[in-house]
């Protein structure tokens, strides 16, 4: 009977805990959909135990408060993984706080099905480079150049208060959805007050779902599980090897 009662226990314990481990966990409904309160409910709440251990266990804390980071000591010669970590230490408390948003099969439902392309109250910005828009971007879209965000927000996106629609070019967590995290923290800081959504799968959500795509060809639809398969008629050593960090999001 005893041993009856600690597994019994054992058990409340580990779903307990388990339950307390999810509850604030971003990355367990990464691709899910949130609603504008949640979102800023999220966004301004202080980091839960889970997200700190998440950027590495250290209190880095919500950048927009100006807490330190833990960065290597700039002396010497640093190495690949000490610059990789110094950068992760500012970007990943950026991903954690804004990428969030909706998945690209309820974007689709609005952007397509019920005519908001049409609406100029809501924009779809993509924000991944020239080159992999130019290959081909969801219809409708305005591509936006991450780097120069602050100077062509307020020609492309001059409305304050309208709908934007954030989408780079992976959004997984294990991918970085880094930079749709970024633009809408700078949107944020310019003084955008409407509602700003993360597409949470990203272009390859969009891809894989098997939705139309288009480019200076036309409009069509790509195969799902073909996205960045590599070319049968180049050889291997003619890719770019991956680097071991800083993978590009």
């Amino acid at each position: 009977m005893k041993n009856f009662k600690r597994c019994a226990f054992a058990l409340f314990l580990t779903v307990a805990f388990a339950s307390i481990s999810f509850a604030g966990d971003l990355g367990a409904v990464y691709s899910k959909d949130w609603t504008p309160d949640q979102i800023r409910a999220y966004v301004n709440k202080p980091w839960t135990a889970v997200e700190k251990a998440k950027m590495g266990g250290s209190d880095m804390g919500y950048i927009l408060d100006k807490k330190s980071f833990p960065l290597e000591k700039l002396t010497g010669d640093l190495t690949a993984k000490q610059l990789y970590q110094n950068g992760k230490a500012v970007w990943m408390p950026i991903m954690m706080q804004y990428g969030i948003g909706m998945n690209m099969k309820t974007f689709k439902k609005l952007w397509i099905d019920e005519g908001k392309w049409k609406d100029p109250k809501h924009k779809l910005l993509d924000i991944r480079m020239e080159s992999e828009f130019l290959q081909g971007h969801v219809p409708g879209a305005i591509r936006l150049d991450t780097g120069l965000d602050f100077w062509y927000l307020p020609g492309l996106a001059p409305d304050q208060k309208a709908t934007y629609y954030l989408q780079c070019k992976s959004g997984a967590p294990g991918d970085g959805g880094i930079r749709g995290a970024l633009v809408a923290r700078h949107m944020r800081m310019m003084g955008y007050t409407g509602e700003i959504y993360n597409l949470t799968d990203g272009f390859r959500g969009w891809l894989e779902n098997g939705y139309p795509v288009i480019n200076r060809h036309g409009q069509f639809t790509l195969v799902p599980g073909t996205f960045q398969k590599p070319d049968p008629y180049f050889t291997k050593d003619k890719y770019p090897k991956t680097l071991k960090f800083s993978p590009q999001p």
